[in-house]
């Protein structure tokens, strides 16, 4: 995989919804799920709701880039994050993040994908049961594949590389009590080891 002089994934689809501010600096990255299901029906609707990521992972591993890494996005919402590094706290964090969105219907109830689906039409949603890190009642979440975080590590790895980022970290993580992705089915210990960042996220 290789990003491009102009920020884009030169492997990834592309998706593209039009918009965004300069973003010259890029602090971290921040791993989320859909709630939904298959990933060009997500981007339709980050699009028609003015959302937006850089970048959707289908379950079949396929990557989806909506715009490139030197624009901003609208994933983060009302967060804070503080940097390991300084201890320093920010806010407004669309501003400073790359946001990667994985095809996941998160702890949504339902035994079985929708007809929309084609081949994975009606059948049983894989699941883990777990209670979330920051709190609430056990539930059913949905395993994401291997395909998907084979593809989630290896363009995290590339990310953070070429813009030498400070931070890995899970929406749950930045908009604490608010959001729940990527949930308790996303290694995300393995994810923040494999680029380079210790396996603990750094608590507020």
């Amino acid at each position: 995989m290789i990003i491009d002089k102009n920020h884009w994934l030169e492997c990834a689809q592309r998706d593209v919804i039009l918009g965004g501010a300069v973003m010259s600096v890029r602090r971290f990255l921040v791993v989320h799920f859909t709630g939904g299901w298959m990933g060009e029906s997500s981007i339709s609707s980050m699009r028609s709701q003015g959302l937006s990521a850089h970048l959707v992972i289908d379950r079949d591993g396929s990557i989806t880039q909506c715009r490139p890494f030197n624009k901003t996005c609208g994933h983060a919402g009302k967060s804070k994050w503080k940097d390991p590094n300084t201890g320093k706290l920010y806010t407004g964090l669309n501003a400073c993040s790359i946001g990667i969105e994985m095809a996941n219907c998160g702890d949504l109830v339902r035994a079985t994908y929708p007809s929309t689906m084609e081949e994975m039409a009606g059948k049983k949603i894989p699941r883990v049961t777990a209670k979330h890190k920051h709190g609430g009642p056990v539930r059913d979440w949905e395993i994401y594949p291997t395909a998907q975080i084979d593809s989630l590590m290896s363009v995290a790895k590339i990310i953070v590389d070429r813009y030498n980022l400070d931070d890995l970290i899970g929406h749950e993580d930045i908009s604490r009590g608010r959001k729940t992705d990527p949930g308790p089915a996303m290694p995300m210990g393995a994810l923040r080891v494999a680029c380079g960042f210790p396996v603990d996220i750094p608590i507020l």
